[in-house]
Parts: structure tokens; C-alpha cells; sequence
């Protein structure tokens, strides 16, 4: 649609059903663009117009092209670097190359939770399979930061903090 200048008057057109069109006027007309009597034969030129680029399909990869593995980061790294190449080529619709990239955000924080759930199950299951059978004794007076164990058998081991 070209850009048309407005007055601050409203449409002139009253609808089928009695009320007044609430758009601006364009200036100099007392009808806005779509209601403009003149602008039948623009209006429709831009229906087409608008009509065509919507039936237009989208590019997508075929439905014969392999799984990509999505593993890995450096899996979702290389599937996006290879959407942007395809965005660029104009092989690949940028509202597909967008849904990549959505979906690709979602993986990789999928990723990142479950191997926080392994790494945390892995750590519980140390802490459950291996009871603390001692308590740290620190000396608060120590220069050197050293420290002893006393274990329940009353056997010590010495260590240093870091």
C-alpha cells in the first residue's frame, strides 16, 4: 500500500451497520485509503499483490533429507551455521531459519538440564553410597590453614586447605 498522507478528520464512510469508519482521512479527501471511491482500482492491485506473496510457499528442506544429530552442542552449532548459509542462499525461508533457531534454544537448554540431572544424581548417589564417617577439626589459630580428621575409630589424617 503507498504511503498516504492523513488529516486529522475521521472517514467520512458510514458502514452497513450504521456506524461511522473510524480511520483518519486521507488529506484533502473526507475518506480514508479504503474507503476512497478513487482508489478501487489501487486497493485491488494491492489484494493481488498481497494475495500472491501469501500463496507463495515456503522454502523448506525436502522430506527425503536426512535427520541431522542434535547430540552434541557442537551439533546445534553446526545445524544453525548451515540454516544461516541456507537463509542466505535464499534456499531456506527466514520464518523456517527462525524456528530453527527457537527450537535449537530449547535443545541446548534441554541439554544443559539434563546433564546437570546426571551430574547431581551422580553426586547423591556418592554422598548416599559413602557415608562421612569423620568430621573436620579446624584450627582457627593456625597460620599454615592445616587441618585434621578424626575419625570415628579415633585414627587422624592430616590435610591442607587450598
Amino acid at each position: 500500500m503507498p504511503v498516504t498522507q492523513r488529516s486529522s478528520r475521521g472517514c467520512e464512510y458510514v458502514k452497513p451497520d450504521g456506524l461511522q469508519c473510524k480511520a483518519n482521512a486521507m488529506v484533502g479527501s473526507g475518506y480514508c485509503y479504503f474507503h476512497h471511491p478513487l482508489k478501487v482500482e489501487e486497493r485491488a492491485v494491492a489484494r493481488r499483490a498481497g494475495g500472491i506473496e501469501r500463496s507463495r510457499q515456503a522454502a523448506v528442506l525436502p522430506l527425503d533429507t536426512p535427520d541431522r544429530s542434535l547430540a552434541t552442542a557442537g551439533d546445534v552449532v553446526a545445524l544453525l551455521a548451515a540454516t544461516v548459509n541456507d537463509v542466505l542462499r535464499g534456499q531456506l525461508d527466514p520464518k523456517v531459519a527462525n524456528a530453527v533457531g527457537y527450537l535449537s534454544g530449547l535443545l541446548l537448554k534441554a541439554q544443559e538440564r539434563s546433564d546437570l540431572e546426571v551430574r547431581v544424581a551422580a553426586l547423591e548417589a556418592l554422598i548416599t553410597n559413602e557415608p562421612m564417617q569423620s568430621e573436620p577439626h579446624l584450627d582457627p589459630d593456625s597460620e599454615n590453614r592445616e587441618f585434621e580428621f578424626v575419625e570415628s575409630g579415633g585414627k587422624q589424617a592430616h590435610g591442607e586447605c587450598q
